[in-house]
């Protein structure tokens, strides 16, 4: 009878553990497949990893995007709901494209930028690096809130 009840409570805390496991995280961004993964909105491959941009759901579900006005478009249309988001991440334009949460970054519009669908905005980690860039490419500052207008 114990062999039982030992065998049991191993095989509820194995499938908890699993369960648990294939839950996924919301600690981070999740990589994206450049070329490979689709666009969560408009279907695209997302293939450039300057734009590339990812939600991910506070169950830790990630959607990729070709371009943030695509992510901002996804949860404004209802497909994910604003609440069930954990967080946005977006690459570093000026640094190896590594995706950061996005509140927080500094973000230039600019049509010299051509994004995949022409929301031509990139992110910055750092008010220098978009004025550098903003220097060459001209454009206008935005902030996060901006996007949702």
């Amino acid at each position: 009878m114990q062999k039982i009840r030992l065998f049991f409570t191993l095989f509820v805390s194995s499938i908890l553990f699993m369960s648990l496991q294939a839950c996924g995280s919301n600690d981070g961004p999740q990589p994206i497949a450049y070329g490979k993964d689709q666009c969560a909105y408009c279907r695209m491959s997302v293939s450039d990893p300057r734009f590339g941009c990812q939600l991910v759901t506070t169950k830790g579900r990630a959607f990729h995007f070709d371009d943030v006005q695509c992510a901002v478009a996804h949860v404004k249309k209802g497909n994910v709901a604003a609440e069930d988001v954990a967080n946005y991440y977006l690459p570093d334009y000026s640094n190896d494209n590594k995706l950061l949460p996005a509140e927080g970054l500094y973000l230039l519009k600019s049509e010299a930028l051509k994004s995949p669908m022409r929301g031509d905005i990139a992110a910055f980690a750092s008010e220098s690096d978009l004025e550098e860039v903003r220097n060459v490419h001209g454009g206008e500052t935005l902030t996060w809130a901006d996007l949702w207008k």
